[in-house]
């Protein structure tokens, strides 16, 4: 028998194992890591989107009564829809004045999406006025209120501006509706708490009432999802590619 045990060290390439004279005789394991070099990635970066800032200039404030006529809107910044129809946009007084002009010329119905951080308000004009409330959820946005529809008149009698007035103390906003003024020009009047707003909008064409032409026009979600006979309970609202309204630099 021998008398000694024989200290054997086994050196690889990866891994140094040795094992003890005397007393343990368990192994000790040290590892040398190896240096890949590193994997060139395949996948394709996401693009970012760049949310765009619209700074809003000053201008007059004016009747809403369904008609871009000449000299109210100078000093409005227009921005273009998909198809090139024409978004106005001005501020006074704390107010956003909106105005739309597609360049068909037929009836035309408006949806203007504000976003009110933890919810979000659709304005909608045609035959009438109404405002749709949506709650934002885990995935999605849960209607919370319904259209309501009022201010179905087209006269600017007291009665009919009575019932506007009323109607912009107590939803925020007010507009010409589709019957009123222009047939292709719509207006709206939308109170701004804050210096900025985010919001998106579409149009629909009478003659196409399932085509909705969005602004931004590169809007991709539920803002130009058809919406047969009322709207859905739920929604998809993308807010990073709506605009944000700036009116900062606003100057009299």
């Amino acid at each position: 028998m021998f008398t000694r045990i024989l200290c054997v060290v086994l050196i690889l390439p990866i891994l140094t194992l040795t094992i003890g004279c005397g007393g343990d005789n368990s192994p000790s394991i040290s590892a040398t890591p190896i240096m890949l070099p590193p994997v060139p990635s395949t996948e394709t970066p996401t693009p970012l989107i760049q949310q765009s800032t619209i700074p809003v200039p000053w201008g007059k404030p004016h009747a809403i009564d369904g008609i871009i006529s000449p000299g109210e809107w100078d000093n409005a910044v227009v921005e273009p829809f998909a198809d090139g129809s024409e978004l106005l946009l001005m501020y006074s007084e704390g107010y956003l004045y909106l105005g739309i002009r597609a360049n068909t010329p037929e009836m035309i119905i408006g949806n203007i999406f504000i976003d009110h951080g933890d919810e979000i308000a659709i304005l909608h004009s045609s035959a009438a006025l109404g405002t749709a409330l949506y709650q934002k959820g885990i995935n999605n946005w849960q209607q919370t209120q319904g259209f309501v529809w009022q201010c179905r008149s087209t006269d600017n009698s007291e009665t009919s501006q009575a019932e506007r007035d009323a109607f912009l103390e107590e939803e925020h906003w007010v507009a010409a509706n589709a019957r009123m003024g222009t047939p292709n020009e719509l207006e709206y009047q939308i109170e701004m708490t804050n210096e900025t707003l985010r919001l998106a909008a579409n149009f629909i064409r009478a003659s196409k009432p399932n085509e909705k032409i969005p602004w931004p026009k590169d809007l991709d979600d539920d803002c130009i999802k058809e919406t047969p006979g009322s709207l859905p309970e739920q929604l998809y609202f993308s807010l990073d590619r709506w605009a944000i309204i700036d009116v900062t630099y606003s100057e009299r």
